[in-house]
This record gives structure tokens, C-alpha cells and sequence, in this order.
């Protein structure tokens, strides 16, 4: 087991009791930029590691561990020691990492005490750490010195950047060597012997703190930095105390800790420990997730994709003018080119994402400002879409693999075995996914109905009709009339890919499926080959290449589902996305800490023995855009929708059994805050509060009718 901690561009990933394994050759480290500032840190108390009796990291940001020493003792026979210690770590990031160790002498007696604290540095890039990349150690071990009290490690990379490790501590300790520190005490009985440090990484000197605060100081400000920030987001209480206290209280906790806070905004990261970077795709769904909770997020993801939006033509990196990029990397590989991720743009999917995300902020915000400065990269982004960079072949879709790549698959399903052919045979390049036509869709009408209120009919027209082309084609090409459903993609020859694939739900979700396939789309999704009472898998259990326990052929991702859900709320099919969304609150409360991982396995339910989802081990937890979906979820349940014309929210609620209200204080929407709450009724379900800017669906629709009657 380990133990994740971020905050910002923090990442401190360790074993159970705290400890970094010495000798250089772990992935475990404290992370920053990429970059392996600390890879090795034991903890020995008279020349033993101490035993670990419990764990807590909640919050993310900060973690105790309990331990205890027993002079000659060993787990199952310490309770026989007369010698025994007790030893408190509390550790945090801020600045760096920051840490207190306190041992309390527990015994009647004096005890002699030598603690021995051992650091060890690599300064290797994470791609390197992973065995993605490695350049050897041509460059030598770091160099250790002790100087004005502090203990630092320093090297000089391949890019010529100084990187240095400063480690600190309260008190001195009483001897140096290397890099170990140590401290001799006799303590008294009952007495306690506190240790406090402080571990800054930093970038030729950027960052370099004089005189940090006290422990206690920079833990209550970060404390405070918490709670600004959530007292800023939409507060959401259910009628289920097992949902708020745990699915909701857990992805606000995890979203915040996943933000890094850039120039340019609040920006999620993809995921922790090895994904906790900038990630295109990742951050724009998560943004879209939490427009409803917090929209500051958007705004930022929006404005820094913007800054890192493609110029030029670069085949390494698979930058083309208007694309968004993949992956953004920032330690010693990317910055010599060794990797291309510097940012890497192979992604086919984040470009009309982007525009999605786009257009809903604007709606959601009215942030006409947003609006005249994102405008410009939006259109870039429609013109790869429809240039020979984004339509690789001049069909009319948008495809990936014209050309020699490091990821063979580029849509959100980018394992290389996710797009296959009923005997196995992977699907010829290059290939337009069925969901990146819908995120065409959705981003030209999108685009559109914005132009039109900007009293722009002209471009409004020429969008609509685009769209429009766009959808005939699609029926057309996707439909699998034999399956009742969409195909996941046409390969290079123009063929389908057969396979029934969660991946035709976002047809639903961006709008681009005619009515009534949509309806045959659903019914054919939640049959038991694809639904599995956690969720609806991404491959149908009927097709050759599916397996429960692989990353996209057969697993069950819940920001899939979100997406899915909302999908089929748009098209009326509610009961249908009820169900959808019990299962995944279902699988998030039986998670540890109520926390969605990045994927599950996607075996049925068995209700028979109360069974819950199986892991997928290697899957991100917390991953963004799982921690997202409750949020989705919480609006999709909901009915939400902005209407920008008139500035106000439509709430059009569909309350499943399970779950009779849902309340809502402080909802930033349109340059207004709102608070409602939808409840279930003996008269049906209602909506109370909201005030001028609350638009209740049920009582618009019954007034419209009535008219039609008069009428």
C-alpha cells in the first residue's frame, strides 16, 4: 500500500508508515515538475525502523502515521517489550514537504534515544523513474552539503537547469554525515522529542524560501486555503446521508487536492500519483463535470489550453495549427525533447472538446468577457476539426493515424487493443471514433447558438448547416441496424468497427443521434451484456475482444457513465439514467473512503453476496473526472440547464425512488448565486426557492399547455 499526498504542483507518493525506500531505484518519491526531488527518506529510532499502527491521509494534503518502537521487539511479540516508544508523524505540503516527528517516551524509566533521519536525492524524471525513458546516470549522483544549518542536495540536468533539494530542521540535529541527519537525547519518562523539517524542492533557485513559516503557521493557512475554496462552490444536500458525507464530501476533497493553480486559473489535473499533470482531454471533461459546482474551474482550464494551443506543424509532438494539446510535461525529458510531451498533442478528441466546454461556460457563466477571449482559440479549434490535420482524409469526419504516432489509439478509449475487429485484427488507421463526430456536433451548435445572441445570424446559419451535414452523414455511416446501435468507429477502408461500445452513448450526449435511434440505443445499452448494475461496461461482454479486467474492453469508467447518464436524460429516457447513476453512487459508497476510482472491473453485480466492484489495480485514485461525476450526476438528476437568452435556469428535476430531494445553496449561475431545493411530494416532485432567476420546468411546461388550450 502506499500513501498520495498533493497540493499544487506538489506530489509526495511514500510506502504505508511514511518511509521512501533508499537506493534510487523506486518510483516512491516527492515529486515536483515532474522531477524525483526526494527519493529516499528512513526513519530509524535507536538503529530500527519502527512498526506502523495506522494511516490516515483524508484530506489529501496532509497525513499521520502512527508507530511505535520496542527495543528488540517484532510485530506480534512488541507487547512483551518494557522499552517502548511512541512515534507521531504529521506531515503536509505547502511550500515543500513538511513534517514533525514526535516520540513520546512511554515507560516509567529514562531512555537513551538515537533517531536517525536518511534522505536520499536522484532528481530523475518521472518518464525515467517508470522505465518510460531513461538517459543513464551519465550525469552522476547528486551532490549532498550541509551548509547555514540546512542539508542540500543539488544537481545541474541535461537542460542546464539547477535543481536543488533544502532540507531543514527544528532543532539541529546533533550530528551530520551525508545525507543523514541525526539526534542523541535522554528522554525522560513521559517525556517527548519533537523533530520538525521542512523539504523544498526548487527550480535554479526559484521558490527559495529565507525563512518558511512554523509548522503550525503554514499548516492553518493551508487549512484556510481549503476552506476558501469550498466555501466558494455550490453546497448539495440529499436526502441520503450516506451520499453527502461520503460520494460528495469525498470528490470535493479529492477535486481540490487534483487543481493546480496556475497563471492562467484553477486547471484539474489528471490524476494521482502519476497523472497529476496537465492532461487536455482529462481537464476539460472534468471542467464540464463541475460547471454546476464550481465554474472558476473551466474558466481556467479554458484559458490555459488556450495558451497552449497549437502554431505550427510538428510531427514529433503531433502539434498542428488549432489543436489542443494531449499531455504537458515539465521535467528534464520534455524540456531536451527526449519526450515529446512538451506538450504532446496526439489527441483527437480534446479539440472539439475544447469548443464543448466553451460554448457550455459561456452559457452557464454569461461571461461576455470569457467570451471575446476564448472566441478566437474556439474558432482555431473548429478549423483543425475541419482541416486536413483534423479530417486527415476529406471525408467529412474527424480521424487520428495518418501517420506514425506514440499512441496508436487517440480517442479516450487510447489503449492499443480498444478498437478491434470482431476476430481481433485491430482496425486499420487512420479511424473516425463514433463519439468525436458527436463532439463535432456539439461544438459547431454550440458555437452557434452563441454567435446568434452575439447578433451574428450569418455564421450562426453556416454552423447549423454544418452540423447538420454533419448528423445525415452519421446516420448514415455509424448505424448498425442488425445491434440497434452505433458503431464505434469507421476504420481507414470505411468499414464499421461492429462493436457495441459505451462509446455510442455520446452520441446522446452531444446531441448528434436522431430520436429515435436514440431510443434503440438505450434499451440496447442497458441490456445485461453492456449494463452491470455498477454500470454500463465500455465493451459488450458478446464481443470477441472483451475481458472485465482490461482497460477498455469490458471495464466500467464512471465519468463514461456520467456522460452516458446525461446523455440519456437529454433524449427523456430519466428512468433509464436513474438507474445509470444508482449505479455508480452504489459502487462509489463501497469503495474505500467513498471514492470512485479511474476504472473498475467490469463484472455483473452479484447481489446474492452483497459483492462490490473489483478493483483495476493500476487504475488513478483520485482520478479528476471520477471525482467529477457526482457533480454531473447531481445536475443531470436535476434537470439543469442555462438559458442565456433570458438569464436564467431552467430545473427541470426527475428524482429517482431512492433519493426524495436534493438542495441547493449557492449555485453561481449567470452572474447570480441561486438556492432551491427539488423535492418529492405527495403532489409530485416540486421545486421551492430560487427566487426571479429560477425557471421551474414542470409549472412552464403546465402553462403551456394551458395556453395551447385557451388558444
Amino acid at each position: 500500500m502506499t500513501v498520495s499526498l498533493k497540493e499544487d504542483a506538489l506530489v509526495l507518493v511514500t510506502e504505508d508508515d511514511g518511509s521512501l525506500p533508499l537506493g534510487g531505484g523506486s518510483p516512491l518519491g516527492l515529486y515536483y515538475h515532474d522531477t524525483q526531488f526526494l527519493s529516499g527518506f528512513a526513519l530509524r529510532v535507536n538503529g530500527e525502523r519502527p512498526l506502523l499502527l495506522s494511516t490516515n491521509h483524508e484530506q489529501n494534503y496532509v497525513a499521520t502515521f502512527q508507530l511505535m518502537h520496542a527495543a528488540g521487539s517484532r510485530l506480534g511479540t512488541a507487547r512483551h517489550a518494557q522499552e517502548t516508544l511512541s512515534i507521531r508523524r504529521t506531515r503536509f505540503l505547502a511550500d515543500g514537504l513538511r513534517e514533525r516527528i514526535g516520540i513520546l517516551n512511554a515507560t516509567p524509566a529514562e531512555v537513551d534515544l538515537v533517531v536517525e533521519l536518511e534522505f536520499g536525492v536522484t532528481f530523475k524524471d518521472m518518464f525515467a523513474v517508470r522505465g518510460y525513458r531513461d538517459l543513464g546516470d551519465d550525469l552522476g549522483p547528486a551532490t549532498a552539503r550541509w551548509t547555514d544549518e540546512r542539508l542540500t542536495f543539488e544537481r545541474v540536468g541535461r537542460d542546464g537547469m539547477r535543481r536543488t533539494t533544502e532540507i531543514s530542521s527544528r532543532p539541529a540535529p546533533t550530528e551530520n554525515e551525508g545525507g543523514t541527519l541525526r539526534y542523541r537525547q535522554r528522554l525522560a519518562p513521559q517525556a517527548v522529542l519533537t523533530i520538525e523539517l521542512s523539504v523544498v524542492p526548487m527550480e535554479d533557485g526559484a521558490g527559495e524560501a529565507t525563512s518558511l513559516p512554523t509548522f503550525d503557521d503554514a499548516l492553518d493557512a493551508l487549512n484556510a486555503r481549503y476552506r476558501r475554496f469550498l466555501r466558494g462552490c455550490t453546497h448539495f444536500r440529499t436526502s441520503s446521508e450516506t451520499l453527502d458525507e461520503g460520494l460528495i464530501h469525498r470528490s470535493a476533497l479529492d477535486l481540490r487536492a487534483l487543481l493546480d493553480f496556475e497563471e492562467t486559473g484553477p486547471f484539474p489535473t489528471a490524476g494521482i500519483p502519476w497523472y497529476a499533470v496537465p492532461f487536455g482531454r482529462d481537464a476539460i471533461v472534468c471542467a464540464y463535470q463541475t460547471l454546476a459546482w464550481h465554474p472558476d474551474i473551466a474558466r481556467g482550464t479554458l484559458r490555459l489550453l488556450a495558451r497552449g494551443q497549437g502554431t505550427t506543424v510538428d510531427e514529433r509532438t503531433e502539434e498542428a495549427p488549432g489543436k489542443i494539446f494531449h499531455e504537458l510535461r515539465r521535467g528534464e525529458l520534455a524540456r531536451i525533447g527526449a519526450i515529446p510531451h512538451r506538450p504532446f498533442y496526439g489527441s483527437v478528441d480534446a479539440t472539439p472538446l475544447f469548443v464543448v466546454l466553451f460554448a457550455e461556460t459561456v452559457r452557464w457563466t454569461g461571461d461576455r468577457a470569457l467570451w471575446r477571449e476564448i472566441l478566437p482559440a474556439a474558432e482555431r479549434a473548429l478549423e483543425w476539426c475541419d482541416g486536413p490535420h483534423g479530417d486527415v482524409d476529406r471525408d467529412g469526419y474527424v480521424e487520428y493515424g495518418g501517420h506514425e504516432s506514440e499512441m496508436r489509439n487517440q480517442g479516450w478509449k487510447d489503449s492499443a487493443l480498444s478498437l478491434s475487429h470482431r476476430d481481433g485484427r485491430w482496425a486499420d488507421l487512420p479511424a473516425a471514433l463514433v463519439e468525436v463526430q458527436g463532439y463535432v456536433y456539439a461544438a459547431k451548435l454550440g458555437l452557434a447558438e452563441l454567435y446568434e445572441l452575439d447578433g451574428d445570424r450569418a455564421r450562426a446559419d453556416r454552423l447549423r448547416g454544418e452540423a447538420r451535414e454533419l448528423a445525415q452523414a452519421f446516420e448514415r455511416d455509424f448505424w448498425m441496424e442488425d445491434e440497434r446501435c452505433y458503431a464505434q468507429a469507421l476504420d481507414a477502408h470505411k468499414a464499421q468497427v461492429p462493436a457495441v461500445t459505451s462509446n455510442a452513448a455520446h452520441a446522446l450526449w452531444s446531441g448528434i443521434a436522431g430520436m429515435d435511434r436514440a431510443a434503440h440505443v438505450v434499451r440496447r445499452l442497458m441490456e445485461p451484456d453492456m449494463f452491470t448494475g455498477w454500470g454500463i461496461r465500455t465493451l459488450s461482454s458478446g464481443y470477441p475482444t472483451y475481458n472485465p479486467m482490461s482497460y477498455h474492453n469490458g471495464s466500467v469508467w464512471p465519468h463514461d457513465n456520467a456522460l452516458i447518464a446525461d446523455g440519456f436524460a437529454r433524449y427523456g429516457h430519466r428512468e433509464e439514467a436513474a438507474a445509470v447513476i444508482e449505479g455508480l453512487f452504489e459502487a462509489g459508497k463501497r469503495f474505500p473512503n467513498a471514492r470512485l476510482p479511474e476504472l473498475f472491473c467490469g463484472f455483473a453485480r452479484d447481489l446474492r453476496f452483497s459483492s462490490r466492484p473489483a478493483d483495476y489495480l493500476v487504475a488513478c485514485i483520485p482520478q479528476a473526472w471520477s471525482a467529477g461525476v457526482v457533480f454531473l450526476c447531481l445536475r443531470t438528476l436535476l434537470g439543469l440547464q442555462p438559458r442565456l437568452g433570458d438569464r436564467r435556469l431552467v430545473v427541470d428535476p426527475a428524482l429517482p425512488a431512492w433519493l426524495t430531494s436534493i438542495e441547493v445553496e449557492d449555485m453561481r449561475i449567470l452572474d447570480t448565486k441561486v438556492s432551491f431545493k427539488a423535492m418529492r411530494t405527495r403532489k409530485g416532485i416540486v421545486v421551492e426557492g430560487g427566487g426571479p432567476h429560477i425557471v421551474h420546468a414542470e409549472k412552464e411546461r403546465a402553462a403551456g399547455e394551458r395556453q395551447l388550450a385557451s388558444a
